[in-house]
């Protein structure tokens, strides 16, 4: 069999390039060991978020994220639901009201990026009105923000599905075991299909999208992708749990934990994620399982809000963030992604997208497939902010540029200068907060809110 690009993993980026190269008329194939989104991209918290956190050390990532969570919205939007989440705060935590609202309103301008809405305050009895098994000594009050809850399964189902109706092909239960090469050039893939049978295909480009495995898959090729990989776990119930539907309506809740990260509730479906953690990890992908250091702390967590909260949930979820090997302490790190190009490396043909998260995928997926049609003599531009994921095409496309790779390039590469660059900006906002009165919502005022289409 031949194919002109032969894509390795079926997560949400896998399944992005997929769809990319579909609607520029590129016949390609994709391969998945497991079943699609059965890994990292289930794993995950399920939302389609601009990356509020990274405001604090990293904002040109938030920017890039909120800019390509714009896009995702617009193509998906029928497969996302808007989730209102809370932020409670409490005298003695490390960010007080004052700097958490100074941080939405930084927020609030990368939101409308993707249609979220603007973030309100609330008082300590509004508060509880909205959550009232909530632990109310000391409780000052709360602000709010938004963010796209989806099913990351059929986030990528839907795309593959595209992908086929306009050509070209996706195998769940295939592993690429090795590339096939002649001299320097890669020139297809072994694949081994679950019942041992195995098949060469050649291939103009191989893409390795393989995410956490990413330099497992590399090393087929005689180069690496070296990666710094940390596990993010969640204790899942199989319910929604009355912690966060006092007010009849599933909310999400972003708690400040003791050691200053930040744990969510957020209601999916008929379940609760309560979760991720983040931690480094020495195990390889296949091998990752939540701790009791993990459950403690994620319980705890929970119980320091919700005396009551349950201490029995009905599975785990672990999956491993394959962040780019970098140097420096964990809020240091950058979610950046990187297309890499292995011909330097004596594999001609032979590409990786490496780094990056599900709010982004789509922009990952053009930045890889704009090398592969390149290499391919391909004139075809990307489409996938074009074109809805029902095929239909979109009018009024913003046409605003994502930030200059540049200055995210040297950024990256000084982590304290990334930081202290986003400071700088926070440090303006929180002297123009103290300018202005910050008035406050109620809990029905609240609920009108974010019950916007």
């Amino acid at each position: 069999m031949t194919s002109d690009v032969v894509v390795i993993g079926g997560g949400i980026t896998g399944a992005g390039i997929l769809r990319d190269l579909a609607l520029r008329g590129v016949r390609a194939l994709l391969v998945e060991k497991g079943r699609p989104a059965g890994a990292t991209t289930g794993a995950s918290s399920r939302l389609i978020h601009g990356g509020l956190r990274y405001l604090l050390y990293d904002r040109l990532t938030t920017s890039t994220t909120s800019w390509d969570s714009g896009r995702i919205v617009r193509i998906a939007r029928p497969l996302l639901t808007r989730l209102p989440i809370v932020w409670p705060v409490y005298r003695g935590h490390a960010h007080g009201i004052e700097t958490v609202e100074t941080l939405l309103e930084a927020y609030d301008g990368f939101s409308r990026r993707k249609g979220g809405l603007s973030h309100l305050r609330l008082n300590k009895e509004e508060t509880l009105r909205l959550f009232p098994k909530l632990k109310e000594k000391d409780l000052v009050g709360s602000l709010s923000f938004d963010e796209w809850s989806v099913d990351p399964e059929v986030l990528v189902r839907v795309q593959l599905e595209e992908a086929a109706r306009l050509g070209c092909e996706w195998r769940p239960g295939t592993e690429a075991v090795a590339l096939l090469k002649e001299g320097d050039r890669v020139t297809g893939v072994r694949l081994r299909a679950a019942d041992g049978r195995e098949e060469d295909v050649r291939a103009k480009v191989v893409i390795n999208a393989a995410g956490p495995w990413a330099d497992r898959v590399g090393r087929l090729g005689g180069v690496q992708v070296p990666l710094r990989l940390r596990q993010g776990s969640h204790l899942v119930y199989d319910r929604l749990l009355e912690h966060i539907t006092g007010s009849g309506r599933p909310l999400g809740l972003i708690l400040q934990a003791s050691d200053e990260r930040i744990v969510f509730v957020l209601p999916h479906g008929t379940g609760t994620y309560v979760g991720p953690t983040d931690v480094e990890t020495s195990r390889g992908p296949d091998d990752l399982r939540i701790t009791v250091e993990e459950t403690t702390y994620l319980l705890e967590t929970v119980r320091s809000y919700f005396s009551d909260f349950p201490g029995r949930w009905d599975r785990t979820m672990t999956g491993a963030r394959p962040i780019l090997a970098q140097a420096g302490t964990e809020k240091l790190l950058s979610r950046e992604f990187e297309v890499l190009d292995h011909s330097r490396g004596g594999a001609a043909g032979f590409l990786t997208v490496a780094g990056g998260k599900m709010s982004d995928f789509r922009l990952m997926g053009e930045a890889v497939a704009n090398v592969a049609a390149a290499r391919l003599g391909v004139s075809a531009a990307c489409r996938t902010h074009r074109v809805g994921l029902d095929g239909r095409e979109l009018a009024d496309v913003p046409e605003d540029p994502p930030p200059p790779d540049d200055l995210k390039k040297f950024l990256r590469a000084h982590p304290r200068l990334r930081e202290l660059h986003a400071l700088a900006y926070l440090g303006t906002a929180l002297a123009r907060h103290w300018t202005h009165a910050r008035p406050r919502a109620t809990a029905d005022e609240f609920l009108r809110h974010y019950d916007a289409p």
